[in-house]
């Protein structure tokens, strides 16, 4: 401890820095090669995100239009298909990311959160936030693997710029880029951002006015000059850096505005309409507010779109008629084999899908034009029935797909509340699996998310060998059969070649004229039982060997003088479970952490609560003596936002589980969880503070 007093304010920083960093690199380890989840059959979900990597990663932007492709924020595609484009790890950068951003919402505070060990603590509990390694939240390729990553970079920037608003220009610059990326990537990431934009509104509203009463201040220091040209000068001269604040604390808005502008003008260009998403706007989120505001004549909990009230839309409705058979066989198709498709009344979490899937199975989704004038269509018909009396119109909520408020939702509201708010101080339902096996399907399935994410995925079968690829003799293809067999020649099963013109045009280009490669891609799925062994893949010209592999994880490309293999995939699950037993220490460590958070969390929340209570009761203090105490004030905006701003998630998160469908889960709130544990750490550390001050007050009388 002396020793740590002996040293030099930048000394300490330096070697705070370092800690921080070693903590990071230990967490980078625990997760590093960790499997990934897998989902190729969610194809609303998980599969799309995949799939539009793949589209953008090869040039055509968002791929081929369907009733998928605008559904979804587009900037996690872009991050999966970034990561590919340089041959990196979703689960490595995800993780390195996360603590960057911890590194710099931990500085942001630094004007309020002045001592070292204070910041370490702060660092320490947002580093190991158990969403940041949970199943759902970060071994999932899904989009909600970046959201706790993006809100800490949107509270850091803007808090930031706020603590530091005496501060030149240039020090405000590398706080509204990260607020930028972190708001840009937030809104086009997921359709329901809106609950960060109450702590957007006020701050721009408190931060402008801090800015409009400083300048104010000093313009009142230095009015009395003699001659009026020159008072005028200097009051422009004054008022020149907060102009240019004001200007900055823009740049996040306004690239969030151009950002959309370019998306909707390449949806536009690529499909000919021009949005950035369908369900956010345009003909389809316009013609479903429309439907939302027809009252049902059926009261059903959670359904708003009952079927009752679709026949009576259908009746006045001639387009939406014209669409009538299409409902009811996307009715089927979404309650399955085993569902009574005649009967489901669908929870108004999923009805939006019954409608583009009928749109789509009527054909009015080969182009965004085309959709999205239908659309429109629909919407002038149901509000003329509307105006007419022929449908009776509800009051509907400001976002399109929150169901419409209902008698005795009050009560129901305030219970989920409790309920969110109980799951997500306890982290309910966390964990990481290191034996986390995914299912593949005939989407392109796992060897899809392994190519765009560069991690691997275990498959159920515990004896599977599969691969695909291409092989080419440069000698022509005529004859050649292609192996897969066991060292003492034991042939587990022979490829058969499919369509090529893709090689045979790469081939050519490379100046090789190899008759037959046109059809010469291959895949095999093989059970090898005694394993381990090893398998080979031997190509034969009627009889005769020509070539042959030892194949492995790690065998790509090979190239020889008279032939090429090239291996898109090459899967031995036996060898992954060896792999897994040996990291599954690794599960063992992250699920202890994990509990030490879930018995510690109910204790953290209620402190955190109690203290901010007494910070409240501490600005009323100072409010009614007049006292001025900025720093006060700023520790009590500051946690005061982090607080509110969580409560608003749970209250949008609590009224879709009470109207709509099973919300309350973590990897919907994940965005929420670096927000809750960031106001726990800071609210006691700031009632620290003031307990030490009051202290030393009543020391002083």
């Amino acid at each position: 401890m002396n020793m740590w007093k002996r040293l030099s304010p930048v000394k300490k920083e330096i070697f705070l820095l370092l800690i921080m960093a070693g903590f990071g690199l230990v967490k980078q380890f625990l997760v590093y090669n960790l499997p990934i989840m897998a989902v190729p059959k969610g194809i609303h979900d998980d599969w799309i995100m995949v799939h539009l990597a793949d589209t953008l990663r090869s040039g055509q932007w968002l791929g081929e239009y369907n009733s998928l492709t605008l559904t979804k924020g587009m900037f996690f595609p872009l991050y999966l298909a970034v990561i590919n484009f340089f041959h990196l790890s979703y689960l490595n950068v995800t993780a390195f990311l996360y603590t960057v951003s911890c590194m710099v919402f931990v500085y942001a505070l630094r004007p309020l959160v002045k001592k070292p060990l204070p910041r370490l603590a702060l660092y320490l509990a947002l580093l190991w936030n158990p969403v940041s390694y949970s199943l759902q939240a970060f071994q999932r390729v899904y989009r909600n693997s970046i959201s706790y990553i993006q809100v800490l970079f949107i509270f850091a920037g803007f808090l930031a710029v706020y603590l530091r608003r005496r501060e030149p220009v240039k020090k405000h610059i590398s706080w509204m880029i990260a607020a930028a990326a972190g708001t840009v990537s937030f809104f086009y990431t997921r359709e329901d951002a809106i609950w960060i934009v109450p702590f957007l509104v006020v701050f721009v509203l408190v931060y402008l006015g801090s800015l409009f009463g400083m300048w104010r201040r000093e313009r009142k220091t230095e009015m009395p000059v003699s001659a009026a040209g020159m008072a005028g000068k200097k009051t422009l001269g004054a008022a020149r850096p907060y102009m240019l604040k004001v200007l900055l604390v823009l740049v996040p808005f306004l690239s969030l505005w151009g950002a959309g502008k370019w998306i909707a003008r390449q949806n536009l260009n690529h499909y000919g309409i021009e949005v950035t998403n369908e369900l956010q706007s345009g003909g389809f989120a316009e013609m479903y507010k429309s439907m939302m505001a027809v009252k049902p004549e059926e009261d059903i909990p959670g359904v708003t779109m009952t079927n009752e009230k679709i026949a009576r839309m259908c009746e006045v409705c001639p387009t939406l008629k014209e669409l009538e058979p299409y409902i009811q066989s996307s009715k089927e198709y979404w309650a399955g084999e085993e569902g009574d498709a005649e009967n489901w009344e669908v929870r108004d979490g999923w009805v939006f899908w019954i409608f583009r899937t009928a749109l789509e199975e009527a054909g009015y989704y080969t182009d965004g034009a085309a959709a999205n004038a239908v659309c429109l269509q629909i919407r002038d018909e149901i509000e003329a029935a509307l105006d007419a009396g022929l449908l009776e119109r509800q009051a509907t909520m400001p976002s399109t797909y929150m169901s419409p408020w209902r008698k005795g939702y009050l009560g129901d509201l305030f219970g989920a509340m409790g309920k969110a708010i109980a799951y997500t101080t306890t982290y309910d339902e966390m964990e990481t699996l290191v034996y986390l096996y995914s299912e593949p399907d005939e989407n392109g399935g796992i060897p899809l998310f392994e190519r765009i994410t560069g991690d691997k995925a275990v498959w159920y079968e515990s004896d599977l060998v599969e691969m695909a690829g291409w092989y080419v003799s440069y000698e022509g293809m005529e004859g050649v059969t292609l192996q897969a067999e066991l060292s003492d020649g034991t042939v587990l099963g022979t490829a058969e070649f499919t369509e090529s013109e893709d090689v045979a045009s790469y081939l050519a280009q490379q100046g090789i004229d190899a008759s037959g490669s046109e059809k010469c891609r291959f895949s095999l799925k093989l059970s090898v039982e005694d394993k381990p062994q090893t398998v080979y893949l031997r190509a034969y010209r009627n009889g005769e060997l020509l070539d042959e592999y030892e194949l492995s994880e790690d065998v790509a490309q090979v190239e020889r003088e008279n032939s090429r293999l090239n291996l898109d995939w090459y899967w031995d699950v036996p060898e992954r479970h060896g792999f897994l037993a040996s990291i599954n220490y690794k599960g063992g460590i992250l699920n202890g952490i994990l509990q030490v958070y879930r018995w510690t969390g109910p204790v953290l929340a209620a402190l955190g609560f109690a203290s901010w209570l007494l910070l409240s009761v501490r600005r009323i203090r100072c409010l009614v003596k007049k006292e001025k105490d900025e720093d006060s004030l700023a520790r009590w905006l500051v946690v005061t936002s982090l607080l509110a701003s969580y409560l608003v998630l749970l209250g949008g998160i609590s009224y879709s589980e009470i109207s709509g469908w099973n919300a309350i889960l973590y990897w919907y709130l994940s965005g929420g969880y670096p927000v809750m544990i960031a106001f726990e750490v800071l609210a006691l550390i700031f009632a620290w503070y003031d307990l030490k001050a009051f202290r030393a007050e009543r020391k002083g009388k």
